[in-house]
C-alpha cells in the first residue's frame, strides 16, 4: 500500500446505541438468548440513519441479513416514517424468499407503523424489538451503518440532492459492500461470496 500511496481508512470505534423509542405495543425480543442464524433468511435486521444533503436530511432505512451480513433491501427517502422502514423491507421481500424469518429492529415508531407491520403480516414474517437499553441486540445493522459512514465519506461532502445520494448509495452498497468488500468474520468473503459458498455446500 505505501508504495502505490494508499493509506487506510481508520475506522472509528463502534459503540452500538439503543433506541427505546416510541413504539406502539413493542413486540417481544425474539433474539434474546437465542443463538445465531445458521441459515440465510432466518434472520433479517434494520435500522434507519441521516444521510446529509445540500437540501436538508435524507433518510435510509436498511435491511441486512444477520447470517451472511448483506444488504438485501434499502430505500432511501426525505421523511422518517412507516413508508420509508415498509419500501426497504419490501425491497428485500422481492429480492428473497422468506419463510417465518425473524425481522428485528430497535423499538422506533415506525417499526411499529400499521403499513410497516400489514407488509410483515402478508408475508408472514415474526417481528422482534430490542429490549429496552439494550444496545447489542441490533449491533450488525448499527455496525454496518458506521461503516457506510466511514468508507463513504458522506459529512466531508454531503451530497446535492436525492438523486445523486442515490446514485453514490447504490455504487456502495450494491456494487461494492455486497459483492466486493470482504468481512473477517465470513472468512475474507463478500457477503455474495459467502452466500454463494453457502449455497454450493448444501
Amino acid at each position: 500500500m505505501r508504495g502505490e500511496g494508499l493509506q487506510a481508512l481508520q475506522p472509528r470505534h463502534f459503540v452500538p446505541r439503543t433506541s427505546d423509542g416510541k413504539a406502539s405495543r413493542p413486540s417481544p425480543n425474539l433474539l434474546s438468548g437465542a443463538p445465531p442464524p445458521e441459515a440465510c433468511d432466518r434472520v433479517w435486521a434494520g435500522d434507519i440513519t441521516f444521510i446529509p444533503c445540500i437540501g436538508g436530511w435524507l433518510y435510509l432505512a436498511v435491511v441486512i441479513d444477520l447470517f451472511s451480513r448483506k444488504i438485501i433491501g434499502w430505500k432511501l427517502a426525505c421523511r422518517m416514517d412507516g413508508a420509508l422502514v415498509a419500501g426497504a423491507l419490501e425491497q428485500a421481500i422481492r429480492s428473497r424468499h422468506p419463510h417465518g424469518t425473524i425481522f428485528h429492529s430497535d423499538r422506533g415508531s415506525q417499526y411499529s407503523s400499521n403499513c410497516f407491520r400489514e407488509v410483515l403480516r402478508r408475508e408472514g414474517l415474526r417481528q422482534s424489538m430490542s429490549g429496552r437499553a439494550n444496545p447489542y441486540d441490533n449491533a450488525t445493522t448499527e455496525s454496518f451503518i458506521g461503516t457506510l459512514k466511514s468508507e463513504l465519506p458522506i459529512g466531508k461532502a454531503p451530497f446535492k440532492n436525492l438523486a445523486e445520494s442515490e446514485r453514490e448509495l447504490f455504487a456502495y452498497i450494491d456494487a461494492y459492500y455486497n459483492t466486493r468488500r470482504l468481512h473477517s468474520s465470513l472468512g475474507y468473503r463478500s457477503p455474495s461470496q459467502f452466500e454463494a459458498a453457502q449455497a454450493e455446500a448444501h
